[in-house]
This record gives C-alpha cells, sequence and structure tokens, in this order.
C-alpha cells in the first residue's frame, strides 16, 4: 500500500526525512497530470523491495513559468517523467528537456484500459502514470522533437486551410443552387468561372454574400500559395522529401506530408509496423468458425492515411512504364476496373507505404526496376547458381506426382486409387 510521506504546494515544500528502509530505495519518477491552466505532480520512489512510495505532491500553475522552474530545479538530472499525451503537452515536455529530465508520452487510451477499474481524479492520475513508469508498464507514445512539431505545424496548417477553401466553394455553390442558376464550367472557380461569379446579377443580399466568399476564397489562397512557396525553398535542404517525391503518385505537397507524418522512419522496426501506423493493415474479425471481413482500423494516423490514399489517384492516372506495377495490381484487385475499388485503393496504397519505408530506409530513389533481393536467383548469378538450378530442375523431373503446370494444385489421392 502507498504511503504519502508529503505534500507540497506551488510555494514551497516541507523538510522530507527518510527512515532507514526509506533509504534504501531505488528508483524515483514523476507522474504529470496536464490540464489547461494547472498541472498536477507526482514524485515517486520504489523501495528496493519494490513498494511504491509518495514522496511529495505539487500542484504546478501555468501562468508562472518561473515557479514551475523552480520546483522542477529541486528534481534531480535524468529523472522520468510520465505525462499523458493530452492537449497542451509540447511546451512541458519542451520544459521538462531545458530542465534536465526526460519526458515519456503516455498513450492516453491504452492508460485509459489498464485503469478502467480504478477511481479517477487528478491527484490519482499523477499517481498512477509515475507507478506505471516505476514499473515499466507506461504505454508510450511517439514524442516528437521540436523540429517534427514544427514541420508539422505548417503541413498541417495548409491541411485545415485547404479544408477551409472546400468550404467556402461549396457554400458559394449553394448559393447558385438556391437562386436555381445553372453553368456549364466543370470548374467554377477557374479564370472563366470566376469571370462568370462576377457578372452574375443576383440580389443584393446575394451579391452581397458571394462577393464576401469570393474575397475570402483569395484570401485563403493566398495563405495557400505562402506554405507552398516554403515547401518548395526548402525542397534543396530536405533530401527525404526529394526522395519520396520519386515515388509514382508523390509530389511535393504529398512528400512534405507523409515526411511530417512519419517523422522518424528510425522508430518503427520495419515497413508492417509503418502499414499498421498508417492505418493501412487489415484487422481480422474472426470468432470460431467464423470468419468476418477484413478492414482497417480507426486508430492510426489519418493525416498520413489520407496522403497515401490521395497517392493512389496520382499513380492511377500515370501514364507509361512508371508505376506499371501498381496498376497492374489496382486492375487484378478491381477486374478491370469493375468492383472492389475502394479495397483496390488501400491495397495500392499499402503498396506505397511499403516504398515509402524501403526508399527512406536506403536513401535510394524509386526506380521501376529494383536491384534484385539478397539470395534470389537474379542476386546468385554465376556457375554456382546454374549448378544449383539444374540440380532443382533434375530433382523436380524425378518427381512422379510433380504435375504439368505449376500453377496446378495437386489433389490428394482416394484410398485405393493410384496417381497417374
Amino acid at each position: 500500500m502507498k504511503r504519502y510521506l508529503a505534500e507540497a504546494k506551488m510555494g514551497g515544500s516541507k523538510n522530507i526525512t527518510f527512515s532507514p528502509r526509506e533509504v534504501a530505495m531505488s528508483a524515483q519518477a514523476l507522474g504529470w497530470d496536464i490540464h489547461r491552466k494547472f498541472s498536477k505532480v507526482s514524485v515517486e520512489q520504489m523501495t528496493a523491495e519494490g513498494e511504491i512510495l509518495v514522496v511529495e505532491r505539487a500542484r504546478l500553475e501555468h501562468g508562472d513559468r518561473q515557479a514551475m522552474q523552480r520546483w522542477l530545479a529541486r528534481v534531480p538530472k535524468g529523472t522520468p517523467v510520465a505525462l499523458e499525451a493530452a492537449y497542451g503537452w509540447p511546451w512541458i515536455a519542451d520544459l521538462l528537456e531545458e530542465m534536465g529530465l526526460e519526458p515519456h508520452l503516455a498513450h492516453p487510451p491504452a492508460v485509459k484500459v489498464l485503469a478502467k477499474t480504478e477511481a479517477k481524479g487528478d491527484r490519482i492520475d499523477a499517481d498512477r502514470l509515475g507507478k506505471f513508469q516505476l514499473r515499466g508498464i507506461l504505454p508510450q507514445s511517439y514524442l516528437a522533437t521540436a523540429e517534427v512539431r514544427m514541420r508539422r505545424e505548417r503541413i498541417r496548417y495548409r491541411m485545415a486551410l485547404s479544408c477551409l477553401r472546400t468550404g467556402v466553394k461549396n457554400r458559394i455553390q449553394a448559393i447558385l443552387h438556391r437562386l436555381g442558376i445553372l453553368h456549364p464550367f466543370s470548374d467554377l472557380f477557374g479564370k472563366q468561372g470566376r469571370r462568370f461569379l462576377q457578372s452574375l446579377a443576383l440580389p443584393q443580399a446575394s451579391h452581397q454574400v458571394l462577393r464576401g466568399y469570393l474575397q475570402l476564397l483569395d484570401r485563403i489562397g493566398g495563405l495557400i500559395a505562402e506554405v507552398e512557396d516554403w515547401m518548395a525553398a526548402n525542397l534543396k535542404a530536405d533530401e527525404i522529401v526529394q526522395l519520396l517525391a520519386t515515388i509514382p503518385g508523390i509530389g511535393l505537397i504529398l512528400a512534405h506530408v507523409i515526411y511530417a507524418e512519419i517523422g522518424e522512419i528510425e522508430r518503427f522496426p520495419s515497413r508492417r509496423h509503418l502499414n499498421s501506423y498508417a492505418g493501412l493493415a487489415p484487422l481480422s474479425d474472426d470468432s470460431a468458425a467464423r470468419h468476418g471481413q477484413r478492414h482497417c482500423g480507426l486508430a492510426c494516423n489519418h493525416a498520413l492515411r489520407w496522403a497515401l490514399i490521395e497517392a493512389v489517384t496520382g499513380v492511377l492516372s500515370t501514364r507509361g512504364p512508371r508505376g506499371q506495377r501498381l496498376r497492374k495490381l489496382y486492375a487484378r484487385l478491381t477486374h478491370g476496373g469493375r468492383y472492389n475499388k475502394s479495397q483496390a485503393k488501400v491495397a495500392v496504397a499499402r503498396e506505397l507505404c511499403q516504398l515509402v519505408y524501403t526508399i527512406w530506409t536506403n536513401r535510394s530513389p524509386y526506380s521501376d526496376n529494383p536491384p534484385p533481393r539478397p539470395g534470389t536467383v537474379q542476386d546468385c548469378a554465376g556457375p554456382a547458381s546454374d549448378e544449383r538450378r539444374q540440380t532443382k530442375a533434375v530433382q523436380q523431373a524425378m518427381r512422379s506426382d510433380q504435375p504439368r503446370f505449376s500453377m496446378v494444385r495437386r489433389r490428394p489421392s482416394a484410398a485405393g486409387q493410384t496417381r497417374l
């Protein structure tokens, strides 16, 4: 059972004395429960017998940064801090790193599952995070570096502006629908479409609303252009973006989105882990003899999945030998584009995700004719490989049950029958 030795507030803390048993502590950690205006912090230590003791508690006001720094200066350098990935964690993680501490970001859904049978409260949440950290069972999320966060800030800012632009365009289309105005333009917001909108004789209220929406549309377009100019200007400095842009269907914007959302490729042990992070790994729904339909999970990076699926459209619109293997996969899964198009797009996006992992880890551009894998027949060219192939052919020829065509499955012979 936990014992609470002392409890501190923002103004300071009491002098803490330890008994001989309490001096033999072997580990210390901080549990940090984040709120908008304050945080509840719990200092916990583990004894040699494995008992966890709450040494001190504090309430840190976010409005007084200097007081927070003074309190954190009392904590030994290198102490791990478990904080939940709640709203506003980045600046707290930067402050902890500045004070020489080690922040660890907890995964909120997993923490909720582990604590579903326990009580809920600010003090209890802080104690729980420190306890998980000391016991080594803290489910951690990716703690993005400051560089990755700044890159994501720009990319997600552009995505938000694009959503706003789409919403404004839909509202303009709604004005025309309400007035029964039809137009022959495939792109209403191109040069000819804009001249058409400006020449319309509308009621005064509708004219004012349309004019305001067009001004807002121009302003949003200018802000998006500023971000795209930054993307083009930093293209030479971003080697990874240059490599990702060589993949079919991935241009400058999608390459920046994929680069920002992945952050660091080293945190993924294999391409399967990256597929799962992108939400492109099929999940099973089986029980006993029932085999449910495979589907993609919702717990993923939605921006990364959107970028990879959006790249499939570029792959399908590409002509020539570039990306031909991906288009063949789509044609095979859709039987010539007749059905199962959504599932086929996810499958092609999964192949693109694997290409991203391979190109990023190998630091080599995309090629329609990749080099042979180590250990394959193409890689092991030479007299020794020719001899192995001949030996394998002889062994296959000596088998009496070998079918004539390699794609034909052998059927087990029934009792009393001989195989021809």
